[in-house]
Formats: structure tokens, sequence, C-alpha cells
């Protein structure tokens, strides 16, 4: 036996119960707020495969050089940068990559330095909700890689 966890009850509960009948805290009723979404659902966005990557070695290594390269917020310019963004989604560009048969890693989409800006917390918070709004098709992400200038060594 113990001691309810109530405010000031004395009253005895058995062992593995915090609360008598009448301190027992009651479903709160339904205001109106929408919960968050849990992690890995279809409307969050983030899948298990996409995890695994977001937690690799490479994106770290990627991602350190992004917000090197340009430590402010891509959008306000006022704030740092402490998440790197996807401008197009990532499972957008992943299938963009996948469908263009020019790179050989299955998931190469992901790692598109061409796709990827810093933004603050802030301004990324703002994007995903417009990202989850988005209507029509994306901007290609493959030919803007393409187009853009690789590096040469003499």
């Amino acid at each position: 036996m113990r001691i309810c966890s109530g405010a000031g009850c004395l009253r005895a509960v058995p062992d593995g119960v915090r609360f008598c009948p009448d301190c027992r805290p009651q479903p709160k009723p339904d205001d109106g707020i929408r919960q968050h979404t849990p992690p890995h659902s279809a409307a969050s966005g983030y899948t298990p495969e996409l995890d695994v990557l977001r937690k690799s070695k490479r994106w770290q290594t990627i991602r350190a050089l992004v917000l090197r390269a340009r430590p402010l917020c891509a959008r306000c310019k006022i704030r740092l940068a402490h998440e790197v963004d996807h401008v197009v989604p990532a499972e957008v560009v992943i299938m963009q990559a996948q469908a263009s048969g020019k790179y050989a890693d299955k998931y190469a989409g992901y790692f598109l330095r061409v796709n990827l800006q810093g933004l603050c917390r802030t301004c990324h918070a703002q994007k995903t909700v417009e990202d989850k709004a988005h209507v029509g098709s994306w901007p290609d992400i493959v030919a803007q890689d393409m187009a853009r200038p690789k590096k040469t060594y003499f």
C-alpha cells in the first residue's frame, strides 16, 4: 500500500496505482484543438524509410555543409538556420531521381544539394504547412541538378 498522489490526499491506494478514485485526473473535454500527428504516419510526411536516411552519416555530412555554406535562413534572412529543408519534399525528389535513371543510388534524390536550403525553425514550420497544402506539380529537381555546373579538376 502507498499514499495517493493527489494534492493533500492521504488515502491509502494499492501499489501500482497513483490516485484514489476521488483524485484520479479526469479526461479533458474536446476543445477543438487538433493533436499533433503521430510520427511515421502518412499525414506527418515521415516514413521509417526517410527516418533512416535522416539519421545516416551521409545526411549529417550534407546537412553540415548546407548550414555552413549559408548560415542564415533562406526565407527570412534574419535568423540563423537550424533546419535543413528539402525545397521540394524528399519523397517527390526521390521518385523524380528514380524515374530519371541517372543515379545508381535508389535514394539519391534525398541528398541532392540543389534541393536543400537552411531554414530557421519558424520558417521551417510555415513551409511545412505550405507543402502539405500544395496543389499541382512540383518543379523537376533532377533537371536543375543536371543543369548545375559541375566542378572540374585540372
